[in-house]
Order: structure tokens, then sequence, then C-alpha cells
């Protein structure tokens, strides 16, 4: 079903005067896309997405950045990762660490929306990277509610994945829609066409690994305390409760941000409020 996760990094083959390349006699595609030069901007998208998710937003940052947008494993074409037993985010760090040493030398604006953002804050705690600045788009990083104590969202969130699971192992057709609309609202999965839920369906696997990994990516708070890159949390009006509770504890934890409610959005303010979320990156 994949390749080994040390495969992913040997067989991973980066070319900068190219995008999507594919290494000399193997089937494994590089984990980026890119355009534009200048200052750079790494991208991660979230689960259930692709680099899709940023279009709008890098045709326009392109003619001034180096925009970099990572395809997370699983995703985009990219082979599963070999974790799925024992789900570890250093699987992700590992070959966004290899793409940004190959890339750039320069230190780096990372953005990232929904479980992209997970995988961006946990890049930051770690400091491998030299990072500029931080953007976050509605992070799902759930194990800030244990970190900060927060009971109530703890059991929301546990309460939702217990039910999600459930589904899974019902083989419930289009389970996946239940993600969607735990993030985007009543209804946000029915809305999209049908050829958008029919891509989810062979993702789930790898969703249900993210879910671990949101959860179990903790970092007592003193850890965020200490991360002072200056750092955007962005949410929107319309979002769910656990999206908007996350920002807001990070917005007190964190000792250099700033906070953005972008009226009328929701969980998927990059694509539906492309314009907003440009100007606060901008900003």
């Amino acid at each position: 079903m994949s390749n080994n996760s040390n495969d992913h990094t040997s067989h991973r083959h980066i070319n900068t005067n190219q995008t999507n390349t594919t290494a000399t006699n193997t089937a494994a595609a590089c984990y980026y896309e890119q355009q534009g030069c200048g200052s750079p901007m790494v991208f991660i998208h979230g689960s259930y997405a692709t680099t899709a998710t940023w279009k709008k937003i890098v045709q326009q940052l392109a003619t001034t950045h180096h925009c970099i947008s990572i395809k997370l494993p699983g995703h985009c074409g990219m082979p599963d990762p070999d974790d799925f037993n024992a789900p570890n985010v250093n699987t992700e760090l590992t070959i966004i660490e290899s793409v940004i040493a190959e890339l750039t030398d320069q230190p780096i604006h990372l953005i990232g929306h929904s479980f992209g953002g997970v995988i961006a804050l946990a890049l930051a705690i770690k400091g491998s990277v030299a990072i500029q600045k931080l953007t976050l788009f509605e992070p799902v990083s759930t194990w800030v509610f244990e970190s900060v104590g927060d009971q109530a969202m703890t059991a929301q969130v546990n309460a939702f994945i217990a039910g999600y699971r459930q589904g899974i192992d019902n083989n419930e057709p289009y389970v996946c829609g239940k993600v969607i609309n735990f993030w985007g609202g009543n209804g946000a999965f029915e809305a999209l066409p049908d050829f958008i839920k029919q891509s989810m369906v062979p993702l789930t696997a790898n969703n249900d690994r993210h879910w671990t990994l949101c959860t179990n990516s903790y970092c007592d708070r003193t850890a965020l305390n200490a991360l002072t890159i200056p750092t955007k949390l962005v949410c929107g009006s319309a979002s769910n409760p656990v999206a908007q509770a996350i920002v807001d504890h990070l917005g007190r934890e964190l000792p250099n941000n700033q906070q953005y409610k972008i009226a009328g959005a929701s969980h998927f303010l990059v694509t539906s409020h492309a314009s907003e979320c440009l100007d606060i990156i901008n900003d």
C-alpha cells in the first residue's frame, strides 16, 4: 500500500528549475510545487485537500515571492505514509525540512491551513527551520486543549472522533462528509460537486491518521510560551467553535501574535475568502 518513509526521502528528486519533476527510474514525484521568485513562502494544505487550496493566493504572491506549496504524504499523488499503526508528525516534518533545505537558504514565511496548520505549528516549535513569520489559518491543533486544560473542548473533539471512527468501521458511505460538515458547518459536504466528494473517499485513512496527529502532537504550554516567531492567527466568524477556541488559546499562549477574524467566513476561508486571507498574509 505504501513505501517506507525513508524511501520517500531518498527517492524524492528535487529540481529547483522545474515543478513536479520525477526522479529518474522511480515513480516517486517530488513533494512540492513552486512558483515565482523572491523571499520564500512555504504553504501547507490541509487534510482531504491539495495544493490547489492555495491557487488564488499563490497566483498573487508569486509576483514578488518564491512560493513553495508542500504536497502532504498520501495527497496530490504522493505515496501514503508508512506509519498508520503509530502516526508520528515527524513523517511530515522530515519531508518539509528536506524540501526547504533544497530550495532556499533564506528564512521562510510558513503558512498552514487546517491540518497544514498543525504541521506548520509543529515545525515552528521543533525549531529545525529558520522561520521569519508564521501564519496559521484555523490550525486544527486540538492537542492545545489538553495543553491548556480545556476539558470541555477536549471532550467535544473526542466525541466527534469516536463517532467518525465508528462510521469508518461501519463502512458508512461518504463518511468523509462528517469531517467536512464538522469544520465547515452542516451541509458543507453536500454542497460540494460530486467529483470532489468522490476524490475524498480514498483519503479517509489518511484523514483518520491526521486526527491522531491533531491530538498526539502534544506540547506543554511552555513550548508555546517560548515560541517568539511573529505569528498571525486567523479564523472565520462563522467557523466551528472548536476552531475558534484553538485560535483563542494560541492567542493567549503565543507571546508574539496577532489575531484576525474574517467576517462571514468558515473553516474553508482560504478558498472562499482568498482576497481577505491574502490581505492578512501581506499585512
